[in-house]
């Protein structure tokens, strides 16, 4: 029997991803195109289904296609309600997509980071596990649950909202969303720099450069131990560790799965805050039934492909 294959699609502000995968994760063919964010959905939308078609010819077995997109997503209509690095509002991707294609195929589309958590239960750490949380810590922090071996959906398509949760709403930093003390002015990349910038004339014989901070200069000197960039991951680790502890204590998690370029580069500088203050902030009966591992997939539109599986065998949208 010819073998059942899958595209996934992870559309970012900068690049699209193609992938070609197997139902077992391996990669037959993968593409990256640009984004190219000023130009039209009818434009974007033939670019996309320009690739999807070749791929259409060139693999006969292809059963569906999985796409991630920033922001929140109406899954069932599969319309992308802001993703704002994309300047679209409520566009119909599925419908978009599925009008252009030579033949017609199921879609299916999904936040970025629920694909994240899709993603590992199929090809990655979660693989066997039904109640788990995805974390995905890059330039902000977003989070995904799975309960039962379904994804938990809000009612306004914005759940897990976990970055925006404030530890302190009076003096923390000023968050881009309006609040204060969010997690991710600590945890995350802007909160790295954030964290670096407010604290910059306390720490004299700190060597990052006052001009120009980054993430990769504060992980590069907390590895040599620069006082005021291990303040920052000092910081970013507890409170990545009370963030886990909500998440502990709320869902019984099995698993907590750290994913994002950022919480691989710095996890070794995080990992001790993080474990000392879970443990601390947490019932002993939900700290003992909940691990902390890092994400094992690092294609964003594999995991997308992922998608296809993951709804055959939970639920239909189309």
């Amino acid at each position: 029997m010819p073998q059942s294959l899958t595209i996934g699609l992870d559309i970012g502000g900068t690049k699209m991803a193609f992938v070609v995968a197997d139902r077992n994760g391996n990669i037959c063919d993968e593409v990256t195109i640009p984004t190219l964010v000023g130009d039209s959905h009818d434009v974007t939308f033939n670019r996309i289904a320009k690739q999807i078609n070749t791929y259409l010819d060139q693999f006969p077995t292809i059963e569906g296609i999985g796409i991630g997109v920033p922001g929140p997503v109406d899954s069932k209509s599969g319309i992308a309600i802001n993703a704002v690095n994309m300047l679209w509002e409520n566009v119909p991707i599925r419908d978009e997509i599925l009008n252009r294609l030579k033949r017609p195929l199921p879609i299916y589309v999904e936040n970025d980071v629920n694909v994240g958590a899709i993603g590992e239960q199929l090809f990655g750490v979660a693989q066997g596990i039904s109640n788990y949380i995805y974390l995905a810590i890059g330039t902000g922090l977003g989070g995904a649950v799975m309960i039962d071996n379904k994804i938990l959906r809000g009612t306004s398509h914005s759940e897990m909202e976990i970055g925006h949760v404030s530890v302190d709403p009076v003096n923390g930093r000023q968050c881009t969303c309006g609040l204060r003390g969010c997690v991710e002015m600590s945890i995350s990349g802007k909160g790295f720099v954030a964290n670096a910038t407010q604290h910059y004339h306390d720490y004299r014989n700190t060597q990052l450069s006052e001009d120009n901070i980054t993430t990769h200069e504060i992980i590069e000197w907390a590895n040599k131990g620069d006082e005021l960039a291990r303040f920052v991951t000092d910081e970013a680790g507890t409170v990545l560790g009370i963030a886990c502890s909500w998440c502990a204590s709320i869902f019984n998690p099995s698993k907590i799965i750290l994913g994002g370029g950022l919480i691989h580069a710095s996890y070794h500088l995080l990992e001790d805050k993080l474990h000392t203050t879970l443990k601390q902030r947490t019932l002993t009966q939900n700290y003992d039934a909940v691990t902390i591992s890092l994400s094992k997939l690092t294609n964003a539109a594999l995991g997308a492909s992922a998608l296809v599986w993951y709804y055959k065998q939970t639920e239909t949208i189309l």
